[in-house]
């Protein structure tokens, strides 16, 4: 199982209803004579585990991306921070505590973000449709009781980052607005953190939400482009809709949730059979996306996203492609040819240039090994 840290206060109290398994559904339940135990927690983690903070808005497959986090040798769960987007930031936090306490990290703090984006946003739903009204399927999954701590989410971030300055991996699966928001209280918090890796955006792909717009970026474009352009230690790695509809779930992994041979598997097997009908909206048939997985799984396995390190920005002008992820290619042809943005009139290089922030784009990544890992996640 992955590391749960414990002592990253002042965390949220968090007291599980059943961590031993109801009998008759609760947390997850599974069938009788399973084997699967509840609240089982690894106690001898080995040295090396990447420590983690995870900015997460709560839905279906940022349930599975946790999942991966807490079971995974090669992950410490930190301390998890919560924003608003697939639903509300309350609810996004039960759900968030509940998977905790389910795969035995109760002790991972949780801190909750602000209610409301940053900046304006283009006009869109919460994607109930995809991740039920509760965030997690309306499949009756019991909520363990949880009380916020009176810490913000962008204050505890940059107080943990602070602690442990070079050390943390971030990973944001939801609406970008906890990240800005800390780096507006402290923008050297950027300098601080080993690596941020984000799924959001769409490089080539077109989006989600909206025409060119993914749903997390497009939940506050404003955070987004402020993160962007970010004094990041290194290039953030963007998982966007160009490799997570790629590498997907099929009917092998679904097969194998279904028989739930895993405390994983028991929890994510109804959220994920509501998602699957309109999550697979924009993929091959008879495949499912999982986006939130797949970048969480590049912290154990960096190669398994690969891409170049281009010029990113988000637009925030509130035009048709108000939240699209803008990738600068013309790099990459520009370097053949040993050229720049310049060269051909563009003002890019000067104080007129488009704010953004160099970030590496991810493009290509390892599907069969994103199924496997699904697969090892589920029993198989």
């Amino acid at each position: 199982m992955g590391q749960c840290r414990a002592g990253a206060p002042p965390g949220p109290a968090v007291t599980s209803a059943a961590t031993t398994g109801p009998a008759g559904g609760g947390i997850g339940a599974p069938p009788a004579g399973t084997g699967v135990v509840y609240g089982r927690r690894a106690m001898h983690q080995p040295r090396t585990a990447v420590p983690v903070l995870f900015d997460s808005d709560g839905g279906v497959d940022d349930a599975a991306a946790l999942w991966w986090a807490c079971t995974t040798p090669e992950i410490e769960v930190v301390a998890v921070t919560v924003v608003g987007g697939n639903v509300d930031v309350d609810q996004a936090a039960r759900n968030l505590a509940t998977v905790l306490d389910a795969a035995g990290c109760a002790t991972v703090p949780v801190f909750v973000g602000h209610r409301d984006p940053l900046g304006p946003t283009p006009p869109l739903r919460r994607a109930h449709a995809i991740h039920g009204l509760d965030g997690l399927g309306d499949s009756g999954i019991e909520r363990v009781t949880f009380t916020p701590t009176g810490e913000p989410a962008q204050e505890a971030l940059v107080r943990l980052t602070a602690a442990r300055p070079g050390e943390l991996t971030l990973v944001a699966t939801g609406p970008l607005s906890n990240l800005a928001r800390a780096l507006r209280l402290d923008p050297s918090m950027a300098g601080r953190v080993a690596h941020l890796v984000v799924m959001g955006g769409s490089a080539r792909v077109g989006g989600n939400a909206r025409p060119a717009a993914e749903a997390n970026v497009a939940h506050d474009p404003t955070a987004a482009a402020e993160v962007v352009a970010g004094a990041w230690s290194q290039p953030p790695l963007l998982v966007g809709l160009d490799v997570t509809h790629t590498a997907t779930l099929t009917e092998l992994e679904f097969d194998l949730l279904a028989e739930r041979r895993t405390l994983a598997a028991a929890f994510l097997a109804a959220p994920l059979a509501y998602y699957r009908p309109m999550g697979s909206t924009f993929t091959a048939p008879g495949t499912c996306p999982c986006h939130d997985l797949v970048a969480m799984m590049t912290v154990s396995e960096p190669d398994l996203v690969r891409g170049p390190v281009l010029p990113l920005a988000v637009d925030t002008g509130g035009s048709a492609a108000w939240g699209a992820t803008v990738v600068d290619f013309r790099e990459l042809a520009f370097a053949r040819r040993g050229t720049s943005a310049g060269g051909v009139g563009d003002v890019g290089e000067g104080p007129e240039r488009v704010a953004g922030g160099r970030w590496r784009i991810g493009l290509d990544v390892e599907v069969e090994r994103v199924r496997a890992n699904v697969r090892r996640l589920f029993g198989g």
